[in-house]
């Protein structure tokens, strides 16, 4: 048997809110009832089918007849048992939400100052709560109850725009509360008032915060530049420093004849040693000095009439003497003018010690200016690899001294 769908809205006559129901819940509402009407439908049927003892087996007209009220009937009352589940389940739903809501005004009524249960009250869309509030802080206000010590700034709805950021919001907000206090603004005008004290507050504010990230970009940047400009100094400093390290022409020169100077000066010392201990004799003779001035053979004479070690200290000092006076001249050396440095700076013939320390300590001198002038490109050398004067005198064979 087929049945037509009975929609619940047409059986409330329209009575049930609309949306109350979702789709699922109409379908599951729908399968319910017509398997209530199905199953009592067939039971009906089967009743009917029996008969009346006595009389013949009834007809399917009359079969149909019997169960058809009874399936149609069950169908309503599943229907209506749906419907009063759903009107219960509306029931405790809408209690709950009154529950809740009468709660959060309590708590909205509960907080310390008038502006933030103003506020509460708003989010809550409970205007008439706050109508009722302003009517009874305004009868508070003329009754002299708000001018009470210690309660007018609890009351005042500008109270917390007294200590704002802005000079110009504190002094409107100080203006609105004494007028609002003496009751010349209601609590209407005072809440437009705040909203605008709150824009201007706001606007405040973000003028401060975008003053102040200004300001840090200004500072960053400023940091930047310094660090560039470090940077930019630091890199100079390098190349400089570097340059200073390679040195001029000059110095690289004067570098050199700083290092021939004292490795000469190493071989001087060590034998004028020798010749202060009487093992050797180092420093010119009457007769060295005789050979020299032959013209012509005086060079090959003087070097036959040396000892090894006057021949050595001899060369270490014309070494000495071309790399000090190529440095100041740059030319070829005469030999006059070796020769007159030679006895400006070593010993000749005649003179006394006191004498030879004196162009002895000349020559340190004149070495260490040598050594400024090459300024960083002069490396000291280790005087240790230089020959020693036991090596010397191995070398000679000057072990038994002469």
């Amino acid at each position: 048997m087929a049945t037509t769908p009975v929609n619940l809205q047409d059986i409330l006559g329209g009575g049930l809110p609309a949306g109350l129901l979702s789709p699922e819940q109409e379908a599951a509402a729908e399968r319910r009832a017509q398997n209530a009407l199905l199953a009592n439908f067939a039971f009906g049927a089967l009743q009917a089918s029996r008969g009346a003892p006595g009389q013949r087996a009834p007809s399917l007209g009359q079969i149909i007849g019997q169960a058809g009220p009874v399936g149609v009937q069950a169908y309503q009352q599943s229907f209506d048992q749906t419907l009063a589940n759903l009107l219960r389940g509306v029931q405790f739903s809408q209690l709950g939400s009154q529950i809740q809501r009468q709660r959060a005004l309590q708590e909205a009524k509960s907080l310390p100052t008038i502006q933030e249960q103003v506020q509460a009250l708003q989010r809550l869309g409970a205007y008439d709560e706050i109508k009722n509030l302003a009517e009874s802080q305004k009868l508070l206000r003329q009754s002299g109850v708000m001018r009470q010590p210690g309660e007018t700034e609890a009351l005042s709805p500008f109270s917390a725009y007294l200590s704002a950021q802005s000079p110009e919001v504190r002094r409107l907000a100080e203006t609105y509360n004494n007028s609002f206090q003496q009751g010349t603004i209601d609590e209407e005008t005072a809440l437009k008032r705040i909203e605008t004290l709150g824009r201007m507050e706001d606007s405040f504010v973000g003028r401060q915060e975008s003053a102040a990230e200004r300001a840090a970009t200004r500072e960053q940047t400023r940091a930047e530049r310094e660090m560039m400009r470090e940077a930019g100094r630091a890199e100079r400093e390098t190349v400089r420093e570097e340059k200073r390290l390679q040195g001029t022409e000059g110095q690289n020169l004067s570098a050199g004849f700083a290092n021939r100077m004292v490795a000469s000066n190493a071989i001087t010392d060590q034998l004028e040693e020798l010749q202060s201990e009487g093992k050797v004799q180092v420093l010119p003779t009457k007769t060295t000095s005789t050979a020299a001035g032959v013209p012509f053979v005086g060079g090959f004479l003087q070097r036959k009439a040396m000892s090894p070690e006057q021949q050595q200290y001899k060369q270490a000092a014309d070494n000495w003497i071309r790399a000090n006076l190529r440095k100041e001249s740059g030319a070829a050396i005469p030999p006059e003018e070796m020769q007159l440095e030679y006895e400006t700076y070593f010993p000749v013939v005649g003179d006394e010690p006191p004498v030879i320390e004196q162009k002895k300590e000349a020559r340190r001198i004149t070495t260490e200016a040598m050594i400024r002038n090459a300024g960083p490109i002069y490396k000291p050398q280790d005087v240790s690899l230089l020959p020693t004067i036991r090596q010397i005198r191995t070398k000679f064979k000057l072990e038994s001294g002469k």
